[in-house]
């Protein structure tokens, strides 16, 4: 697989995008911190706990995130130990990029910020649950890349609102897709900001390319099932959302239904578990 820089190479180059936005493109030292410890095969579980435990605004999100319906473990998880037992450290460390990316600033100029959380919960949720059900390797991290796929509107809200509103009213005026609308008006769109984001951030290859990649999934170069299933759920979570009553097929590229191949009756199921696994996070996480 391309590393960072080789998938970048062909790209238009967006750090001008990026520049005198730092609260955005630097991740918390804690974090930091983590994945040093992951990539050290000699570090212990108390290192990790230790790591965490030094930020209780982080330990405390995260310990939200373990004992909300997500993960519907009996009994109470009550500190960071207990929960990387539970967890291992993989899995630790997704919960706490996700409650690290929840504590970043976000200009409120466009959408209310527990509306952009909920949409993003909403999306992770879906794709874990419709990711067990195809043949996906990991579907369990695609929970992230959903929570994570539109967080290029962090960097567009913040250095372009007055663009970003006016692609946001294109759209809605001339039904066009949103990239579509934010490459009239901007020359690139929220995926395209979302991924180089992630490249800065370092995070795996694999998000960059399902969060670019997502408003146009046919395009996707490799992880195509994936890719599709972001586009998939990007869909239902704009409508779940907006409940603007444009019928979905108008927000899905028509091949993903016959790249996925998934049937009514899974779909149904994972909508509605989603919708109230969405309404049981976002009342212990976000309030």
């Amino acid at each position: 697989m391309a590393d960072t820089e080789d998938f970048f190479s062909d790209k238009r180059p967006l750090d001008e995008v990026l520049k005198g936005i730092e609260s955005l493109v630097s991740l918390p030292e804690v974090y930091l911190k983590f994945r040093q410890l992951m990539d050290n095969r000699n570090s212990s579980l108390p290192d990790f706990a230790k790591v965490v435990s030094c930020d209780p605004n982080l330990t405390a999100l995260v310990l939200k995130f373990v004992n909300s319906p997500l993960y519907g473990f009996s009994g109470s998880v009550n500190n960071i130990s207990v929960a990387i037992n539970l967890l291992g450290t993989n899995r630790l460390h997704d919960l706490i990029l996700t409650a690290t990316v929840m504590k970043l600033a976000y200009p409120e100029t466009m959408m209310p910020l527990k509306t952009f959380w909920r949409s993003s919960l909403y999306s992770g949720i879906l794709a874990r649950l419709l990711g067990r059900q195809l043949p996906i390797h990991d579907s369990e991290s695609l929970f992230v890349a959903g929570l994570l796929h539109q967080i290029g509107y962090l960097v567009l809200y913040a250095k372009f609102p007055e663009q970003a509103k006016k692609a946001f009213l294109k759209a809605e005026a001339e039904n066009l897709p949103a990239h579509v609308a934010e490459l009239a008006i901007l020359g690139f769109h929220y995926g395209e900001v979302g991924a180089k984001l992630m490249a800065l951030w370092r995070l795996p290859v694999d998000f960059q390319v399902m969060t670019y990649y997502q408003p146009v999934p046919l395009d996707a170069p490799m992880l195509k099932i994936k890719t599709a299933l972001l586009h998939l759920v990007h869909a239902y979570a704009h409508q779940y959302i907006s409940g603007d009553g444009i019928s979905i097929e108008d927000y899905i590229v028509p091949e993903v239904w016959q790249r996925l191949g998934i049937n009514n009756d899974q779909l149904e199921l994972a909508l509605e578990q989603a919708k109230e696994l969405t309404m049981g996070i976002e009342n212990s996480i976000l309030g």
